[in-house]
């Protein structure tokens, strides 16, 4: 559609919808200003997510797909801080992890709201319950297509954090058949294993090199999946699951999320 401008578009419609989820009865979490973020799907850190069984590579999931679209919603700081006591994950943590699965829905439709408008084509990249408890992760990730568009870095177990230091976060994507990314340059094997390395070291597990957890870390650990030498994917997925059976993810936990 000539003259309309799908990402002044996407924000409004993004905005609307954390207005009118924010008002609801049933919802009891408040969130910050959404981030949104745009990618090239053909971004050659996506080659090596793919190679490391990171993550399926998005051109995979949706071949006429061109850009990624990212949100990331910022958990209030009321949630973050009540889940820094050592023990359990707090409830303002466990359910501000449940609604942010919802608004994180409400946001793709949003957003496809606004690309239907332009005529174009859209598609999801998982479903809130797309786990794989053999490799301990979804098959898509969108936190590692947040990284590769400069939104943030990862923390322990994967956790992702923004610029301004937020750590309480949900991240969800979708890819559309538009343009509305500058296309990636090349990067080297170096490069590219450079960037595999440091995802895995700034997530401190077990497998990485160099890691050394902190005493104030290990303690803060409520299913004794972190030792100093890192943090023990099986252990922290066990644990995760007496939290929620079908999304055993870091993210229900959070307790290691705050240290860096």
């Amino acid at each position: 559609m000539i003259g309309f401008d799908v990402k002044k578009h996407i924000q409004r419609n993004v905005q609307k919808t954390m207005e009118e989820f924010a008002a609801r009865e049933d919802i009891v979490t408040k969130f910050g200003t959404p981030l949104i973020g745009y990618v090239d799907a053909r971004h050659p850190l996506f080659n090596i997510f793919m190679d490391k069984n990171m993550s399926d590579h998005p051109k995979n999931i949706y071949r006429p797909g061109i850009t990624l679209i990212i949100h990331a919603i910022p958990y209030d700081m009321e949630a973050m801080r009540s889940n820094e006591e050592d023990g359990a994950p707090s409830p303002q943590w466990v359910r501000a992890f449940t609604e942010s699965t919802w608004l994180s829905m409400a946001i793709n439709r949003a957003v496809r709201g606004a690309l239907d408008m332009a005529g174009r084509l859209s598609s999801c990249l998982n479903t809130p319950m797309d786990w794989n408890e053999k490799t301990f992760r979804g098959t898509w990730s969108h936190k590692l297509a947040a990284y590769a568009a400069g939104m943030g870095d990862f923390g322990p177990a994967e956790s992702f954090r923004t610029a301004d230091g937020c750590y309480g976060l949900r991240v969800g994507s979708l890819i559309p058949d538009g343009k509305y990314a500058e296309e990636e340059g090349p990067m080297s094997d170096e490069q590219l294993e450079a960037a595999y390395l440091h995802i895995l070291r700034s997530s401190m597990y077990q497998e990485a090199d160099g890691i050394s957890c902190s005493a104030e870390m290990i303690a803060a650990c409520p299913g004794n999946a972190i030792s100093e030498k890192g943090i023990d994917r099986a252990k922290c997925q066990a644990y995760c699951k007496t939290i929620d059976e079908y999304i055993p993810c870091p993210d229900v936990c959070g307790k290691c999320f705050r240290f860096k």
